[in-house]
């Protein structure tokens, strides 16, 4: 391995860092403050992209405490590599610098407004951005030179340190990956016995496999909620009016005008009802239709715990074999990642164990964690006094 491909956490992902102004701090790393204004835009985006993506998450209890405590924790470990690059006297030239500005600007070169490319807009659309973050330019090339001495610290310590991958590394995990997805029992337990850290990785990277080999099918869905707590008389509208709409397809309805027309599943107007099943992940009921049924065909009413479904089989994809070969190189990235990862956090501990962090930033939760913690102290401590009294 000639260069090590390293995507550093905290390179320069966005235009989203420190406030124009001084402010308060929610920690400080031997002496230096982490900015209140700094934690509050990185969380803001972060919230942002659960929202986009898994807004179910943020319905937990103290979700967005969680999600602060992984972003103070990462702008920690930000600060202890600036430190460790200035300590170590890392040098970046103006053109590296620039080159860093550069690759940014080259994201606002789609217009958000019209979907396409504007390249002469991309000046503007990036310096608004810096202004709505409260950033002048040059505080942004400031971050950006950091960014790229963070950058070549962390090549120069990871060539020391991370072990290049052989083929027979990869080979190793492919043969733990065949196990599980053939389900060697004998091997399966060797290996959860052996390191359950990797059994663990191996039946992941099965699952992943699975989702990506298996047979498949693309449907069309049209979906009518039904759940069991629905009162009996509205559970039979709901029948009913499945019944309506096969009919109404059977008598020349387009499907997908069908689904406009009818479909509670709102999330999935936008694909026109169109999503792909992997054979025996979908509930029983849909299953057994949609891998029956031949392409062009729409099924009756299916009933399931959730309610009912009218499906349009439109294409169906045959289970695909896998061997070493076809995944090889997938597999020597992955462990090459897993190396880059386990010996960044593994630096990162070393310099924070010699570091002097204060954190002032409280949460929300930290007053239930102390309640936790204080219930388990007490736990413990009259946990041998009845093994005394039991004795006695």
């Amino acid at each position: 391995m000639n260069k090590l491909a390293i995507t550093v956490l905290l390179a320069a992902a966005g235009v989203c860092a420190y406030a124009a102004k001084i402010d308060s701090s929610v920690a400080t790393v031997n002496g230096r403050p982490v900015l209140a204004s700094e934690y509050d835009n990185y969380l803001e985006g972060v919230v942002e992209q659960y929202q986009a993506a898994a807004p179910e998450f943020l319905q937990q209890p103290y979700a967005k405490d969680m999600l602060g405590r992984e972003v103070l924790k990462e702008l920690i470990s930000k600060e202890l590599l600036y430190q460790a690059a200035e300590e170590e006297k890392v040098q970046v030239k103006d053109s590296e610098t620039d080159a860093g500005v550069n690759e940014i600007k080259m994201r606002f070169i789609i217009d958000e407004v019209t979907g396409k490319e504007d390249p002469k807009g991309a000046d503007k659309r990036f310096n608004e951005a810096l202004k709505k973050q409260g950033m002048t330019l040059k505080r942004f090339k400031e971050k950006i030179k950091k960014d790229v001495a963070v950058r070549k610290l962390m090549e120069t310590k990871l060539k020391e340190t991370v072990t290049p991958v052989e083929e027979a590394d990869a080979k190793a995990l492919y043969a733990n990956v065949e196990a599980v997805m053939k389900n060697n029992t004998k091997k399966i337990k060797a290996l959860e016995k052996e390191d359950p850290m990797k059994l663990k990785e191996a039946q992941l990277i099965a699952a992943k496999l699975h989702q990506l080999t298996a047979e498949q099918v693309r449907i069309g869905h049209i979906f009518l909620a039904a759940p069991k707590d629905m009162k009996p008389e509205d559970a039979k509208k709901k029948e009913e009016l499945a019944n309506q709409i096969k009919k109404e397809i059977d008598g020349g309805l387009d499907f997908s005008a069908a689904v406009k027309k009818y479909t509670e599943d709102t999330n999935a107007l936008a694909s026109g009802g169109d999503m792909i099943l992997i054979k025996g992940v979908a509930p029983k009921e849909i299953d057994a239709q949609a891998f029956t049924l031949s392409v062009g065909k729409v099924s009756k009413p299916i009933k399931s715990e959730l309610g009912y479904h009218i499906i349009k089989i439109k294409e169906k994809r045959a289970e695909k074999s896998i061997s070493y070969d076809d995944i090889s190189r997938d597999l020597a990235q992955y462990l090459a990642q897993q190396r880059v990862q386990l010996a960044m956090a593994q630096y990162i501990e070393q310099l924070y164990n010699k570091a002097d962090v204060k954190i002032t930033k409280t949460f929300e939760s930290d007053k239930l964690l102390e309640e936790q913690a204080a219930a388990k102290a007490d736990a413990e401590k009259t946990e041998p006094d009845a093994a005394d009294k039991t004795k006695k």
